[in-house]
């Protein structure tokens, strides 16, 4: 990007506030759906199917059966479809890609105000258009290179927060009744914003690594005093030292990491082949309950527990901004690896113990550790395999880990009968799993060359 096309670091300020406020309003708001389905039930939301089978009103009414598929089917949607979206971005470009994205989502919102019998597709509508939108974002982490992990953190966190307005919707719903139909309609003024705001100030084409560096670079020599010396004693370029690993200079320019740019420009194909493409489940969020149940032997303080997670698990995207912000920017994708490492095998183990205390401390890492993934994952595919091909990589990683998860149930089934309830098993593989998954990533980032000293992985 030539010197003279480059945006002004207002607009790039404007850009992220603007990504980061639409991805908490539109990127993961179907996964509101445990505040969401009160009210639908309240509004009678598919009124003809809740009757209790037999009359025992212990066995699930057959609408809640329905609106659970609903949610199932736009989560298993809301990854597949992934892949679809990030081939498009890297197409036409994240300006498009996101207007695109806009405008399912807005027309998502209007199939289901339409209160009809079934609303199904619109919320499938609202499990497409958010993560368009929500995927258009990633490259903006490469306008200040040396806050690019704080700016992923922020805009993960979006995701992580953006079950809120259904639940804030719920919340004034108690106090003042508010129709479906009023509520998604003018909701629709979130997906008119966004793309107003696209075609005012959306870059048409995904920023690169790298982009912004000489513009760090120049302000930084032009903030100095004048009677200062250009070169500072002591820093690297002194002393002759052109490791590339060492640009950093009183942490005013971005660690150059030693994967950076080792799949960039290699064919997509190639790319997805190589030991650098990962995925991950998650198995610990649909079964909180049960896993409570199982290992506190009460069901009141199961219950509770269980509920305190359903409202730290967005909190958790907030509160952990800055701490991801920090270990991506100061310490380097590889020392969050470790970080990863280790967290993992902390809450695993302490998630197996029958204790509330135990329980309650392997939440807490939990939802610090989910965003830490999510960002550090993006993090490391778009310094690795650079912008290019991210939507693409990134795609299939999520396309992946949506088809994965439909084994989960099998897998829900193999505890609950086969195991009688004790999910020490299945967690203790999963332990297991995500240990060798995180010290082979670990190994890779550690012992990876720097680009241009290997011309093959």
């Amino acid at each position: 990007m030539s010197l003279l096309n480059i945006p002004s670091r207002a607009l790039r300020l404007a850009q992220i506030v603007c990504a980061v406020i639409f991805c908490l309003t539109t990127a993961g708001v179907v996964f509101g759906f445990a505040a969401l389905k009160p009210v639908l039930i309240k509004k009678g939301v598919y009124r003809e199917l809740c009757t209790a089978s037999d009359g025992n009103p212990m066995i699930p009414r057959t609408c809640d059966l329905k609106l659970n598929f609903m949610f199932t089917l736009a989560a298993v949607v809301t990854n597949v479809f992934c892949l679809p979206i990030g081939v498009l971005l890297d197409r036409v470009g994240p300006q498009l890609t996101t207007l695109l994205g806009a405008a399912v989502f807005g027309l998502g919102n209007f199939f289901f105000g339409l209160e009809v019998v079934t609303p199904c597709d619109g919320y499938i509508l609202l499990s497409i258009g958010g993560p368009t939108i929500y995927l258009s974002t990633f490259h903006l982490s490469n306008t200040f290179p040396t806050r690019s992990g704080l700016i992923l953190s922020l805009i993960i966190g979006g995701f992580n927060c953006s079950a809120f307005p259904y639940l804030i919707y719920r919340a004034i719903d108690e106090i003042q009744e508010i129709s479906i139909r009023s509520f998604f309609w003018g909701y629709i003024s979130i997906p008119v914003l966004a793309i107003m705001e696209q075609i005012a100030l959306g870059p048409q084409n995904s920023y690169k690594e790298g982009d912004f560096k000489e513009t760090e670079c120049r302000d930084f020599v032009s903030a100095a005093d004048e009677n200062s010396p250009l070169l500072p004693e002591g820093s690297p370029m002194m002393k002759g030292n052109d490791d590339p690993r060492d640009s950093e200079h009183d942490g005013e320019i971005a660690v150059r990491e030693p994967f950076t740019g080792v799949m960039t420009g290699k064919p997509v194909r190639e790319q997805l082949l190589s030991s650098y493409y990962w995925t991950r489940i998650n198995y610990f969020i649909q079964t909180v309950f049960q896993q409570m149940l199982f290992y506190l032997k009460d069901h009141a303080l199961a219950e509770s527990v269980a509920t305190s997670f359903t409202v730290l698990l967005p909190l958790g995207g907030v509160v952990g901004v800055p701490i991801i912000g920090w270990i991506l920017d100061k310490k380097g994708v590889g020392f969050t690896s470790l970080v990863i490492f280790f967290s993992g095998i902390l809450y695993g183990v302490l998630g197996i113990m029958p204790s509330p205390p135990m329980q309650l401390t392997s939440i807490a890492i939990f939802v610090v550790l989910r965003p830490l993934i999510y960002t550090f994952l993006s993090d490391y595919i778009g310094k690795a395999f650079g912008y290019e091909t991210f939507g693409t990589v990134y795609g299939l990683l999520n396309c992946i880990a949506g088809l994965f998860g439909l084994i989960l149930r099998p897998i829900d089934v193999f505890a609950k009968n086969t195991l009688h309830g004790d999910y020490t098993v299945v967690n203790v593989v999963g332990i297991i799993l995500g240990a060798i998954s995180a010290t082979i990533i670990s190994w890779r980032i550690y012992h990876q060359p720097l680009r241009g000293a290997v011309n093959e992985l």
